[in-house]
């Protein structure tokens, strides 16, 4: 059957080659239209309601908002966890779903939810906001813009009106959020004092403004023949209007407050490299390529600055510089592993005419997996790409193989071309199709293990699947056809230094087949020997499973240098929002002297339904993005970057807690920080108490470089105690003066302005900050009952509090996050070190404890690979079953694979790598291909058996032969794998255990593959 397929494919040159070359075409034009991203979307469904109550207080809206729409969430299907931030005025309550949960199902869920409980709100929220957060949520560019001859109130407002619609209408641009400057709206400032002494309550004076600056429709005035609409036009046009309002017989508006154009106290600011700017942070469509959206922002950016020329528009972080940078690292890496293993492949063929056929077959490889990769609808990333270049090792293992077996029937057994074509394919077809098959089944399994590690790993398998297909299509196909003509050249000069070549590769293959059968033959002549051997074996695996491995430790996933760090700092309690920025402004300068930078992007506080930028706190926070050049330009890393600026900043007077990370510092979103200690209970007084002392041991704990907590006990506040009987005996009620209060020291909107083809302003009412600004101040008001006007402090006393500065939830329960990073420890040993650190802390029955972070995925993701792995192996040897009609046969093949763990990990220690998710995927990769290998073997000695040869003869004959294919497979696809090993690309630091893996493994269990295997088939067959 083999025999007839190669013969129908060696009298089909014309419909392989058109076939091939369809796919090469495709290949050429996927190339230029698959999108490229850094990494893919690893992170679960997730939506986020904000939810905004004017003047309501932290504690309110966590107790009358965030708790009661936690509840319902928690009712729809595939939900994980809901957790909420809130602060004064703005709650956000996030609900994440498992994988499999899709977004846009998800967003109308949690619409359906919210319409459910809207009677149990309080009435006077906004409308919430349902956002959905997925890989596009992340601004793909952030602009700065600043100007020297316009304020931040009129550029904002130019932005707002005539810039940002200009973004929206780009093809693939979701949307574009505005931050930082300042709001322009009409504020009405009153002068308390003058509306006591004509005795005018606020409250009436408010009424009657909104009241006469309304339009009103009368109703229509008909007759038999028309119908014309009566309307009352009291909306002031122009603010001398507003002024001249009469508010009392005598008494206009401007009598008593000043109106005038201004902007309401400022919650956030915006600073791009370095200038106080307006940020337009631009998101894409969630299907759109991230590097070709942002080309479009640029070339529109371009025309802006023509339209604009007194605006500076600059570019303050963006998505393209670290994909375009990592994605030509990548091609390089690519470049890098063909020469490297083509070297090698030459060094053991010997043979200038097999080059020439690999290198015909790589990019026809590589052309058809691109190709499918684009009708699969994958992408090019990190996980991708890497997929590319560790296929370059299989790709060779298919076509050396081959070639390596028809230049031994034209050579050795002195058959024609034709003949050693058809001969030495077809004996090797089986054996080829064997290691491709059981390759791929054990790496199949992964596509199906769920959660986290199909999500990040199946890119990497589905586009291996699919190169291992294409490349074994074109060795069985492609390579005999281009084998007639190029093995059959007989040009001299070649021939010549194939020549003298071969007698090096010879030689050096004498001396591995000699020392592989004088071991083979000793084991079998001398029990001691044989023992030795075992005993060298057992003792190479005790030593690496109970010594190496646990001194590698393990984690998630490995850190990695993209340039970009991230600086969080929560300055002195209570300060304003003027000294918080110049604490801001000396980080800037810190981070400009650290090192050479690309871009700054520095936000303080944050806007209401802003999700993209922001700190998510007060004005008492800060949030950094500092982008430096990549790690192949300058001399330091990221994290010898962080220990600097950590000295530096930390010198900043007002600073209460700082924390440094890089932006690659935990695998997924979600997860915080590499340990995060979630405390859960009730009352926030026993949670804090607890989270100093975790905080403490987190700091404590060797290998952790920074340490903070999520919240902090000292935002002071004041605290209005009524005294509810006076009040009444006054004729007033709390509300009455709660409402009363607020109208003076909040002040709001009560009306809008008009303007002529613009969006109205906002009018808000204020009273001098001069008259409230101190508690004192504010007890001397006089509140106006229907008895008389009183001051405050008749019937209230003002205190000082304190209260936490966010309040955070997650599973209906109050909590606090202790944080912990790290720079390259293991998390294995890093929870080790922490445990040790904390063992004396007892928590009480009411508060309860959960690491959330790193290990928590670890050791789900880690149950999933390992079930994956047992999954491959039971597969495996179910295929091979019928192949090989054996069941021991199977088993001997099965037998190598636990070969390859002592090589595995000793090069993880070496390379001071830890055990991770890409390690473990390493390893199946590294099951498959020394698979092959032990297939190679086995199949030759198989056939010698068919024929009479005693299975010692036939293995040492099989040793001979397959050595040489054998060794140069480990050795080039080892070679192939350095680039991703040693993390040759930006990003590729992810993946760089798997490399090391595979090489490590290949080479010490190929030597023992050769040395066991041979001496199990012996024992099994005899038997």
């Amino acid at each position: 059957m083999i025999d007839k397929l190669v013969k129908t494919i060696l009298h089909r040159p014309f419909f392989i080659f058109s076939f091939l070359a369809l796919f090469v075409f495709l290949g050429i034009n996927a190339y230029f239209k698959l999108d490229k991203k850094l990494f893919p979307n690893s992170n679960r469904p997730e939506i986020a309601v904000v939810i905004v109550k004017p003047s309501a207080s932290a504690q309110d809206m966590a107790t009358d908002v965030a708790t009661v729409v936690e509840k319902e969430l928690y009712t729809i299907d595939y939900v994980r966890r809901v957790y909420s931030s809130t602060i004064d005025e703005v709650s956000v309550i996030r609900v994440e779903f498992n994988y499999e949960k899709d977004i846009n199902d998800a967003a109308n869920d949690v619409a359906n939810a919210l319409d459910k409980i809207r009677s149990q709100l309080p009435k006077d929220i906004q409308e919430p906001q349902i956002n959905k957060i997925t890989a596009a949520t992340a601004p793909i560019i952030t602009l700065g813009v600043s100007s020297e001859n316009l304020t931040l109130i009129d550029l904002r407002e130019l932005i707002e009106t005539n810039i940002q619609e200009e973004f929206l209408k780009l093809d693939g641009i979701a949307n574009v959020d505005i931050f930082g400057g300042y709001k322009k709206e009409i504020q009405i400032v009153f002068d308390i004092n003058k509306l006591n002494s004509l005795n005018l309550n606020l409250n009436e004076v408010i009424n009657i403004i909104d009241s006469n600056n309304k339009d009103f429709s009368i109703g229509n005035i008909e007759s038999n023949s028309s119908k014309i609409l009566l309307k009352s036009t009291n909306k002031k046009l122009y603010i001398n209007e507003l002024e001249n309002l009469l508010i009392a017989p005598n008494i206009r508006l401007k009598d008593i407050a000043k109106i005038d154009f201004n902007h309401f106290s400022n919650s956030a600011i915006y600073r791009g490299n370095g200038k106080d700017s307006i940020a337009l942070a631009i998101q894409r469509n969630l299907n759109t390529d991230v590097v070709k959206t942002i080309e479009t922002v640029e070339n529109k950016l371009k025309v802006l600055k023509e339209q604009y020329p007194y605006l500076n528009f600059e570019i303050t972080d963006t998505q393209k510089t670290t994909i375009i940078q990592s994605n030509e690292n990548m091609i390089e890496s690519l470049r890098d592993a063909i020469i490297m293993s083509t070297l090698v492949v030459f060094l053991f063929l010997a043979s200038i005419r097999q080059i020439f056929i690999v290198l015909f077959t790589i990019p026809i490889v590589y052309f058809s997996t691109i190709a499918l990769m684009w009708l699969f609808g994958l992408e090019f990333n990190i996980i991708t790409l890497t997929g590319v270049i560790l296929a370059l090792g299989l790709l060779l293992d298919d076509t050396v193989v081959v070639v390596e077996n028809i230049q031994r029937h034209y050579e050795q057994f002195h058959e024609d071309m034709e003949e050693a074509v058809q001969n030495g394919t077809s004996e090797i077809m089986f054996a080829d199709f064997s290691g491709t098959l059981t390759t791929m089944i054990a790496l199949f399994p992964i596509l199906f293990v769920g959660d986290y590690p199909q999500t990040i790993f199946g890119p990497l398998i589905t586009t291996l699947l699919l190169a291992l297909t294409a490349s074994y299509f074109v060795s069985i196909t492609f390579v005999p056809l281009i084998s007639k003509k190029v093995l059959a050249l007989d040009f001299k000069w070649i021939i010549y230094i194939e020549k003298q070549f071969k007698k090096i590769s010879d030689f050096i293959n004498r001396i591995f087949v000699a020392f592989f059968i004088e071991a083979f033959k000793n084991a079998l002549k001398s029990k001691l020997v044989l023992f030795s051997y075992i005993f060298t074996l057992l003792a190479l695996f005790v030593v690496s499973a109970k010594v190496v491995m646990p001194l590698v430790g393990q984690e998630l996933m490995p850190a990695m240098d993209t340039g970009a760090v991230k600086i969080k700092v929560a300055t002195t309690p209570n300060i304003s929002i003027k000294e918080t920025k110049n604490i801001l402004q000396k980080i800037e300068k810190i981070s400009y002297e650290t090192a050479q930078v690309d871009t700054i992007s520095a936000s303080i506080g944050s806007e209401a339904g802003v999700l993209t930028l922001g700190s998510g706190g007060g004005i008492n926070d800060i949030l950094i993005t500092v982008n430096y050049i990549n790690r192949f330009e300058r001399d330091e890393t990221i994290w010898e970057i962080e220990e600097k600026l950590k000295k530096e900043i930390s010198k900043i007077k007002g600073i209460k807690t700082l924390e440094i990370s890089d932006a690659g510092a935990t695998a997924m979103a979600s997860i915080k920080a590499n340990i995060d200690v979630t405390l859960y209970g009730e009352d926030f007084k026993k949670l804090y108490e607890k989270a100093l002392k975790y905080e403490e041991a987190m700091k404590n704990t060797r290998g952790i470089v920074t340490a903070s907590k999520s919240w902090h006990m000292d935002s002071k506040i004041y605290k209005l105690n009524i005294d509810t009987q006076k009040a009444l005996e006054y004729g007033i009620s709390n509300e009455y003066l709660v409402n009363s209060l607020q109208s003076i020291l909040r002040g709001g909107i009560i009306s809008s302005y008009k303007r002529k083809n613009e969006t109205p302003l906002p009018i808000r009412i204020l009273v001098e900050n001069s008259q409230i600004n101190t508690p004192k101040k504010i007890e001397n008001m006089l509140i106006h009952t229907p008895k008389m006007s009183i001051p405050l402090s008749a019937i209230a006393k003002i205190e000082t509090v304190k209260q936490p500065n966010i309040i955070t939830r997650e599973n209906l329960y109050y909590t606090i996050d202790i944080f912990g990073f790290r720079q390259n420890q293991s998390i294995s040993k890093l929870m080790d070190n922490f445990e040790k650190a904390s063992q004396n802390i007892i928590l009480p029955n009411d508060i309860k404890m959960k690491h959330t972070g790193d290990i928590e995925q670890f050791e789900d993701s880690s149950k999933r690979i390992i079930k994956s792995v047992a999954i491959g192996l039971v597969l495996i040897f179910l295929v091979m079953v019928p192949m090989f009609e054996s069941l021991k046969i199977p088993l001997v093949i099965i037998f190598s694979i636990p070969l390859t763990i002592a090589g595995a990990s000793w090069i993880l220690l070496l390379l001071d790598y830890h055990s991770s998710m890409s390690a473990m995927v390493g390893f199946i990769l590294l099951a498959g291909v020394i698979v092959n290998n032990a297939i190679l073997l086995i199949h030759f000695a198989s056939q010698k058996l068919k024929i009479g040869t005693c299975s010692k003869e036939a293995m040492i004959e099989s040793i001979k032969v397959r050595t040489r294919p054998v060794l140069m497979t480990a050795i080039s696809v080892s070679v192939g794998m350095i680039p991703v090993a040693f993390g040759w690309a930006i990003g590729m630091e992810r993946l760089a255990p798997l490399g090391a893996v595979v090489i490590g493994g290949l080479i010490v269990g190929t030597f023992l593959t050769l040395l066991f295997i041979p001496l199990l088939f012996v024992w099994i067959v005899k038997k």
